[in-house]
């Protein structure tokens, strides 16, 4: 047999961080993966040995990399790839469980198109607070519709190829919206993104109500202080009024609608309206906070 025949095609990097109470799931569902030779490489660092002592007993196929210091998951991420020895990389996290046939359908879709691949996001679990925290986060990304161009690919569920990575500076900016900075930067060498609703992943959420609205206006408010130096003053001026003003909040009530529509989601939109909408005034808040900030110093 040939070396090539033996070579993985994709290379599935997850970062962990204390994951041991849902990697188990993710791994199970990621190893049994047809249809297209694949690695799965670990990068842990959090402060116990749990997630190591798991892989280790029942993933054995796995490759495991443990950081003796903390790593933030792009850190982690930069990490397994160094280790990594297919020629597409999939990016993914521990607390995403993939259905079957994922990596066939961001293979496929690749393969077909020669774009960066983003997939579907699912919410896992059923309750009311489950599908608030999924919609407010991940609306734009629910499986549904066709294969259409998106503007930003989330590290949850996305496949870029080696070669283009490392020509982006592979994951070298935020380490907390690197997957903004990747998408920014894919799109300014040319190569479109393509969303492939039938690769899905299903996330599930364990925040808390304080910790989602916290990570919300933090998020927001990292997001902004990057628009703001992309943008320079005058521009985030007039961000900072739109922000303040129910302008964007309007625009993004009106898109999640769509998005749910479009993701048969429009009933639990319903139910859970109220915390999807304030979980993005908190993120506006927080962009409106750093547009202030770059304005007015």
């Amino acid at each position: 047999m040939s070396a090539d025949a033996l070579t993985p095609e994709i290379s599935v990097v997850l970062p962990a961080y204390d994951s041991h109470e849902t990697i188990g799931r993710c791994l199970a569902s990621m190893v049994g993966q047809e249809g297209v030779r694949f690695e799965v490489i670990v990068v842990d660092s959090g402060p116990s040995d749990e997630t190591a002592r798991l892989v280790a007993r029942d993933f054995p196929t796995v490759r495991f990399e443990r950081s003796a210091v903390r790593l933030g998951p792009q850190a982690a991420r930069k990490v397994g790839l160094g280790f990594a020895s297919g020629p597409l990389i999939v990016f993914s996290d521990p607390d995403c469980y993939a259905e079957p046939g994922w990596l066939a359908a961001l293979a496929r879709a690749h393969r077909e198109t020669g774009a960066v691949i983003v997939g579907a996001l699912a919410c896992y679990g059923d309750s009311l607070w489950d599908h608030a925290v999924h919609l407010c986060k991940f609306s734009k990304w629910l499986p549904g519709g066709k294969r259409r161009p998106i503007d930003m690919g989330p590290t949850a569920n996305l496949l870029i190829p080696r070669d283009l990575l490392a020509a982006t500076g592979d994951l070298a900016g935020a380490p907390l919206l690197g997957d903004v900075e990747l998408s920014r930067a894919v799109l300014a060498r040319g190569v479109p993104l393509l969303f492939e609703p039938s690769a899905v992943v299903a996330h599930h959420h364990l925040q808390t109500m304080r910790s989602f609205w916290n990570e919300r206006f933090d998020r927001g408010a990292l997001f902004g202080k990057m628009r703001a130096e992309w943008l320079g003053k005058t521009k985030s001026f007039g961000l900072l009024i739109a922000s303040v003003l129910p302008i964007r909040f309007a625009r993004i009530a009106m898109l999640v609608t769509v998005q749910a529509t479009r993701g048969g989601q429009l009933g639990n939109f319903g139910l859970t309206f109220p915390i999807v909408l304030t979980g993005h005034l908190a993120s506006l808040l927080g962009e409106a906070t750093a547009y202030a900030r770059a304005v007015f110093g």
